[in-house]
């Protein structure tokens, strides 16, 4: 058999004058024959020394090829840790599930669940925030037809409003398991928190960049909510939905402000909520300012004793706001406020961040931490909350512009003049054993 009549994907052994052949035909012809060629084939040994560049070339190639194959079976036998422990315990299912749009201003929050064979290989699956709009539709319509079940679930902007985010990420999250159209045997899921289907789960940080299944779950839930905030932009082409798909951008943030909210946006979220709040009476904002100033309990109290003191004089709402405020304060200042804080910061920690500051008091505000990612700040609010109840993660636009304050005083007296910086939230609920944390990065831009 000559070199060319070799079955593909079929090894043999090259003689001599196999090799000598080589040095003989063109490059297009080498090419040709070596298409088939297994990694270990002597011939390329043999290739490596011609004389002529672009031979040389097609091996450099081939070694490139061979090693981003073995970089990507490494990456998927890794990716694959938590699927193979199941399979080996004898299940047969598992549903991988993640969720898109929680961070959103307007639309729904969407979920995918995905079911992927033991055998099934899709180059290039990975988290879905670290790939292309392009790579991530190609990996979709792989998805479609390749994996064993798909389900999607969405909850949209009014029920979001009337769960909270967590709530609604949890509902869609069910939704998409009960539409994969059969029954897993497991379920991982992104995040800390179980979604509380009928099926036995298991949560992971960081899951989409550490499960093949959710990583698979992450691409069908982005690709979906995209395409529906797409069509979307038919109905309201005034938001520019199609680009920014509902997140906070200056784009989004400058049609919100000129246009209102539309029905899609989600009204219990900071920047949309702003839009819809009433004017603030001078009195309201001379004790929110107290409120928020109050170093400890005895100080609030006496804000709390001359709010009281003038209620007659403010009304219902505005009231109402108030010992909201005071509410957040009081937990803020207790012992849960200095747990949930101290929960945040070792949270922190363990993602490898370096909490410089607790507390920092300036310019009449408080921010709860400051903490450095590399080169950049990071100015945090922590919202603690005990029990089974979740802890808001909204930071209303008065909240915002006091934060805003603090974080530049601290800019001014601590840090380098283009020093990058940001605004999170750590939302902490405090149970029996340990505590859960909701991590929004970028949670709000900074206020004048």
């Amino acid at each position: 058999m000559s070199i060319d009549e070799t079955p593909p994907g079929q090894s043999r052994s090259h003689t001599n004058a196999d090799i000598d052949e080589l040095s003989t035909i063109t490059i297009a012809q080498i090419r040709e024959r070596t298409a088939q060629w297994s990694s270990d084939d002597p011939g390329w040994a043999a290739l490596e020394k011609d004389r002529r560049v672009g031979v040389r070339h097609l091996v450099v190639e081939r070694r490139r090829r061979d090693m981003r194959e073995q970089a990507e079976s490494e990456r998927r036998v890794k990716l694959l840790y938590f699927e193979r422990r199941l399979w080996e315990q004898g299940a047969s299912l598992i549903a991988g599930v993640d969720e898109a749009g929680r961070g959103c201003l307007a639309g729904p929050v969407v979920a995918g669940a995905v079911v992927l064979a033991p055998d099934c290989v899709i180059s290039g699956l990975d988290d879905s925030k670290k790939l292309s709009p392009s790579r991530r539709e190609g990996l979709f319509a792989e998805l479609t037809e390749h994996a064993l079940y798909i389900g999607v679930g969405q909850v949209e902007a009014e029920e979001i409003d009337r769960l909270n985010i967590l709530q609604a990420s949890l509902k869609a999250m069910r939704l998409a398991l009960a539409d994969l159209g059969a029954v897993p045997d497991r379920v991982l899921i992104d995040g800390h928190m179980p979604a509380k289907s009928p099926y036995p789960e298991q949560a992971i940080i960081d899951g989409d960049a550490r499960s093949l299944s959710i990583a698979a779950a992450s691409i069908i839930a982005k690709v979906t909510r995209d395409r529906l905030m797409c069509d979307y932009a038919g109905l309201y082409p005034e938001y520019g939905f199609a680009g920014h798909k509902g997140y906070g951008s200056a784009e989004h943030m400058a049609a919100l402000t000129a246009h209102g909210p539309c029905p899609l946006h989600r009204r219990s979220f900071g920047p949309v909520a702003d839009l819809l709040q009433e004017p603030r009476s001078e009195l309201f904002l001379s004790f929110e300012e107290g409120i928020y100033d109050s170093a400890n309990l005895a100080e609030l109290e006496r804000i709390a004793a001359l709010v009281k003191g003038a209620a007659d004089q403010i009304g219902a709402g505005e009231l109402a706001g108030l010992r909201e405020i005071y509410r957040e304060q009081q937990q803020k200042l207790g012992d849960t406020g200095l747990r949930g804080e101290a929960e945040a910061a070792a949270y922190l920690q363990g993602l490898g961040y370096e909490v410089l500051q607790r507390r920092y008091r300036a310019a009449g505000g408080e921010v709860d931490l400051v903490a450095k990612d590399g080169e950049e700040l990071i100015f945090v609010e922590v919202k603690t909350s005990r029990g089974s109840s979740h802890p808001e993660r909204r930071v209303d636009r008065a909240k915002r512009r006091r934060l805003t304050r603090v974080a530049r005083h601290y800019l001014q007296h601590h840090a380098a003049d283009d020093t990058a910086c940001r605004f999170d939230v750590l939302a902490v609920s405090l149970q029996e054993q340990g505590a859960a944390t909701e991590h929004m990065q970028n949670a709000f831009l900074p206020l004048d």
